[in-house]
């Protein structure tokens, strides 16, 4: 029923017109904002980029005095290293030139003290010393104790194996022995670097100590080596300069607030720095090297980290970079320059500077910037909103009225003005308001009418197809039940008219869908269940259910669609869609093919399904009107092939619904192809190819369904008696319905099946039916029943009986979504529409009967479950018996995956020889449990009776289980591997995963053992298929064994976790305790599983002989 193009509602409307010609329109503007945003947007624009360009002109220009600054400090830190620098090297060569020239004897070591003594109290250097080939050493240096205080340390080899250290008082007398002990010169880095070289040089920087319980500090050395006059090497002089000086000096050398200088050597280590830090650490009175990128301090091992981070080491930088980067929010500008001096020293020198230290002023500036634009853009604002209410105060009168009266306040009016322009506009728009008011009253009136005749349609549409479904229940329930010989043998004559009746009661059917579809689809009514549906299946469903349309026609219907990723659907409305297509292709196709075909299309997004037929055409001209409502391509085809024009427009709305679209290629007299797409399901998209498969084709016309690849067809009609579980009375069914024509049309389906059938006429009945003590398998149910509904009925069974106890099908008339919902939700088990399909009421019937039968084998297969966990912990050895062997360190873990597989392992120790199994039974539940304990306690008797050989063991171990097995039925067997271990040696016998073997240092080898054995219990002899193999173990060598539940364990993308990764993980933490490696190649397993279900028991041992590690 047609509505008008204006419908008006409670104070309110929607013009139709308006609405369609919105978007033709550009986007509008307030008068007001026309006119106030030419004031504010010069205003904003100017202040904003004079603003801006005064912050970047800061910007640059702090970014140049940073970098002078910065150079200038390095330039001061580069004069001040070559300056301090210098001064041991000047000591080193006046010393030198004295002793060349004879003035200094190098026999005369007080006469050394003495000018060292002079030489330490003018020149700022920590220590002054000689040493000579003969072992005689001379030192002069400051009292850690007493700065002011000077001590000299003395060394003769050929006196005593003791340094001395004596005090000495101001005129440099030695006055009393402040410490004596052990020391040789000749290892330390200032001597055996300049012996080594040959030339002058810097050592190492070192530790050095202050002598007595003094803590030590770290120094550099500057050393020359003294030579004869035949060049041979004498003696070497030596001169200490601690780090604490250049850290001092770099602490004064201020650059700005907040920045920082540091030098660092090439290697990373801090020399010194202008932070309170020191360049090392004390750990037990110890001096240790700080590197830089360790530093506590944040800006300089940010700035160190980033200067590794960008040339790899601090050896890549070749000359003098500029850098900036970020730490915490702020900009940080940096300038790193190398060092070096003639005699080896190579220093990187880098100053850092926050860029905050510098940008006070210009954040000032850029504050009052922006309170200046602030003010402007208020004036501006408060200006043109002056302006323009003055301007648009009379038009906005007109505006507010006018959206009044769109809102449905049609009595709205609006004053006269003293404007003779807009006097004119009012009274023009007061003249059009109470015109609009009269015909809007007038509509309303018509549209009220039209809605209460919209709905009591809708209500008889509701009605008459309850109405009609019942008996068509009936006529095609009994026709089937009469063709399956429910009354006996019939001839083929009868059967094919009752095939007749059920085809044209199911044609029937199909209208009546139609209509009712139609009408949800105008009121969008119509809910989509969505799923993954497979399309090659349900064609074939649509196919079968097709067959009885084609009548004599010489007709051959094809499913061609390959297996491809399922479409995103509701199954019901897919099919029906189906349905209509093919059921339009057979009413005008009278002999060829009629094939179903399937491709992905847009990037495999969608699917592609078209029916294509050979039948008459369509002409180009009526593809658009073949999809309205009521229409078809020409009127003489409705009176020559009928139909009622809905099959097409519903088919269009239901593809519609699904976001996909429906498209029509003819030519007349050749035949036609339709096409609609529909999404793939996104959570399960497999990319498969679209090849379409072989047609295999029935060309008898009583036979003509094909199928790709030979799938088959299920008949129209089961065979006679066809009984899909032929056991009488097994299971007891009460059908309650108060239609007598449905209840035959129930019992004649059941019978045939063989159910014992209790029936009831209502739900009364059938509720005292269970009160007197019947309790059903199920229970089919009608909801439309008088006195008591079906969900009535149901509700009150549910008190008594669960769903998985009492399974309850309800059958209507009704088919809205709705309806079935509120079944569901009062407790039943399913729901079907009438007229009902028999196959699917008795695949329906069959699966909740399974479903009842499973649930108590479940419960049963859990208790097994559970049994075979207990086994399989009872087997495991103790973690004390494990620490009990000498000589050894083992570790075990077993975890059993949720359905129990057959994995165990076991250690004994007799006789000094230690033996370990480990086994995997296959499948899984309690026979693998019992398999499992069979294995322990064959292997744990055969080494009780001192059985050693391990061809004679494993043999005698698989007739033992084989004969076990036989006795049981079962078709089970293990995988099983014997290894004894003594003396270092271990012996690998049986056929089990690879056995890894890892060195001490972690280097893996695998050892295969296919050829080491055979399956336990597969076969009764397997004696000649036995083998071992020897393997020597060092100490710290060990053996990692393990079931395929860890290499074949999954992750979210179905990947396998593979020996390689559990060998890594192995190599890797060899070093650690066996307990420890096993914890760890656990943890691996479990971060890489995920919370992917677990499918297969997880076993793994870890063997590691421990004792002296052989070098």
């Amino acid at each position: 029923m047609n509505y008008y193009k204006i419908i008006v509602k409670k104070n309110t409307m929607s013009v139709e017109v308006a609405s369609q010609n919105k978007g033709k329109f550009r986007e509008k503007f307030r008068l007001s904002t026309v006119l106030v945003i030419p004031f504010i947007i010069p205003i904003v624009a100017s202040t904003g980029l004079v603003g801006w360009f005064s912050f970047r002109n800061g910007q640059r220009g702090i970014q140049e005095l940073v970098n002078q600054l910065q150079s200038e400090a390095s330039t001061r830190v580069n004069q001040y290293l070559n300056n301090y620098l210098k001064t041991p090297h000047q000591i080193n060569q006046i010393n030198l030139d004295a002793l060349n020239s004879g003035l200094i004897n190098l026999e005369d070591f007080r006469t050394m003290e003495r000018v060292f003594r002079k030489q330490l109290q003018v020149f700022q250097v920590g220590y002054i010393n000689y040493a000579n080939q003969k072992g005689d050493f001379i030192g002069v240096t400051f009292d850690s104790k007493n700065r002011n205080k000077i001590v000299v340390e003395v060394f003769n080899r050929s006196k005593s194996n003791k340094l001395s250290r004596y005090a000495t008082d101001d005129k440099g007398n030695r006055t009393n022995l402040l410490f004596t002990g052990e020391y040789d010169f000749t290892v330390e880095a200032w001597y055996a670097d300049a012996v080594k070289a040959g030339k002058p040089l810097w050592s190492k920087i070192y530790r050095w100590s202050g002598g007595g319980d003094n803590e030590e500090i770290l120094s550099i050395s500057s050393s020359y080596p003294v030579r004869d006059d035949k060049k041979n090497l004498v003696g070497v002089l030596g001169i200490d300069l601690t780090l604490s000086q250049i850290s001092d000096f770099l602490r004064n050398l201020k650059v700005s607030p907040s920045g920082r200088i540091f030098i660092v050597e090439r290697d990373g280590l801090l020399v010194a720095n202008s932070s309170s830090e020191t360049p090392f650490e004390l750990v037990q009175g110890v001096a240790q090297r700080l590197n830089v990128v360790n530093s506590r301090d944040p800006l300089i091992k940010a700035t160190a980290q980033h200067l590794q981070k960008n040339f790899g080491n601090f050896k890549q930088i070749k000359n003098t970079q500029k850098f900036d980067f970020e730490l915490e929010g702020g900009r940080q500008l940096a300038y790193a320059e190398p060092w070096q001096d003639e005699f080896g020293l190579d220093w990187l020198v880098v100053v850092v500077v926050p860029e905050s230290d510098f940008m006070a002023q210009i954040n000032r500036n850029t504050r009052t910037t922006i309170l200046l634009c602030a003010i402007a853009f208020i004036a501006a604002t408060a200006i043109g909103i002056f302006t323009s209410s003055r301007i648009t105060s009379p038009i906005l009168k007109i505006s507010q009225a006018s959206e009044e009266i769109a809102v449905g306040s049609l009595e709205r009016r609006v004053a006269e003005s003293n404007i003779i322009e807009i006097d004119k506009l009012a009274n023009s728009f007061n003249s059009m308001a109470r015109q609009l008011q009269e015909s809007f009253a007038t509509l309303e009136k018509h549209n009220d009418d039209l809605k209460h005749l919209d709905q009591l349609k809708d209500e008889f549409l509701a009605n008459t197809s309850h109405e009609l479904r019942t008996p068509l229940n009936g006529i095609i329930g009994i026709a089937e039940s009469l063709i399956d010989g429910v009354t006996g043998q019939l001839s083929p004559a009868t059967i094919s008219n009752l095939s007749m009746i059920v085809s044209s009661g199911r044609r029937l059917s199909n209208l009546i869908n139609d209509i009712l579809d139609f009408s949800k689809l105008r009121h969008a009514n119509i809910e989509l269940q969505l799923k993954p549906v497979g399309m090659r299946e349900i064609a074939d469903i649509v196919l079968t259910l097709s067959r009885p349309l084609i009548g004599h026609k010489n007709l051959q219907l094809i499913n061609t669609i390959p297996v491809l990723p399922p479409a995103n659907a509701d199954e019901n409305r897919l099919q029906q869609i189906l349905y209509n297509l093919v059921g339009n292709a057979i009413k005008f196709t009278d002999s060829g093919t009629i094939e179903v075909s399937a491709s992905l299309v847009m990037g495999n997004e969608q699917l592609a399904i078209t029916v294509a037929d050979t039948g008459i055409g369509i002409p180009a001209d009526k593809f658009d009107r073949i999809f309205e409502l009521f229409e078809q391509a020409d009127g003489s085809t409705a009176r020559e092939y009928g139909g009622s024009g809905l099959g097409l427009a519903v088919t269009k709305k239901l593809v519609e619904l699904h976001g996909g679209e429906i498209t029509v290629a003819s030519n007349v007299g050749v035949g036609s192809q339709f096409t609609f797409t529909l999404p793939v399901w996104q959570s399960n998209v497999e990319r498969v190819s679209s090849t379409p498969i072989i047609k295999t084709e029935v060309k008898n016309k009583n036979q003509s369904v094909s199928s790709g690849a030979g799938t088959q067809m299920p008949s129209d009609y089961p065979e006679q008696n066809q009984n899909l579980n032929p056991i009488p009375g097994e299971f007891n069914i009460l059908i309650v319905d108060d239609e007598p024509v449905n209840l035959q049309v129930l019992a004649n389906h059941l019978y045939l099946q063989n159910y014992a059938i209790t029936q009831a006429t209502n739900g009364e009945e059938a509720l005292e039916i269970i009160e007197n003590g019947f309790k059903p398998d199920l229970i089919v149910l009608d909801v439309m029943m008088p006195r008591m509904s079906g969900y009535e009925v149901t509700q009150k069974l549910r008190d008594r009986f669960p769903a998985t106890d009492l399974p309850i099908l309800l059958l209507t008339a009704k088919s809205q979504v709705s309806d079935l919902v509120e079944g569901l939700n009062v407790g039943a088990n399913d729901y079907l529409t009438k007229p009902i399909a028999k196959d699917e009421l008795l695949a329906r019937i069959r699966t909740h009967l399974n479903l009842r039968q499973l649930r108590s084998e479940n419960i049963r297969l859990s208790a097994e479950l559970d049994v075979a966990k207990r086994l399989q912990q009872m087997v495991v050895p103790k973690p004390e018996e494990l620490a009990a062997i000498v000589g050894l360190e083992i570790a075990g873990f077993m975890e059993p995956a949720d359905e129990v597989g057959g994995d165990y392992y076991d250690v004994l120790y007799t006789d000094g020889v230690v033996t370990i199994s480990i086994g995997d039974v296959t499948g899984h539940g309690l026979e693998s449990g019992i398999l499992m304990v069979m294995t322990q306690t064959a292997v744990r008797t055969l080494k009780e009776i001192r059985a050693s050989d391990p061809v004679v063991f494993l043999d005698t171990l698989n007739r033992t289980i084989y004969k076990n097995i036989q006795r049981m039925n079962s078709g089970k067997n293990l995988t099983l591997a014997i290894l004894n271990y003594a003396d270092g040696k271990i012996s690998i016998s049986g056929q089990h995963e690879e056995i890894i073997v890892v060195r001490s240092g972690g280097k893996i080898e695998r050892i295969e053992t296919m050829d080491l054995g055979f399956p336990i219990g597969l076969e009764s002899e397997i004696y000649d298929f036995i083998s071992h193999k020897i393997v020597e173990l060092a100490p710290g060598d060990g053996v990692v064994l393990y079931t395929d539940g860890i290499p074949e364990a999954e992750d979210i993308n179905k990947k396998f976790y593979g020996i390689e990764r559990l060998t890594d993980v192995v190599a890797m933490n060899w070093h650690l305790s066996s307990e420890e490696i096993k914890q760890a190649a656990i943890a691996d397993l479990r971060q890489f599983i995920g919370k992917q279900k677990v499918f297969d028991d997880i076993t793994l041992v870890i063997l590691k002989r421990i004792g002296e590690t052989v070098a």
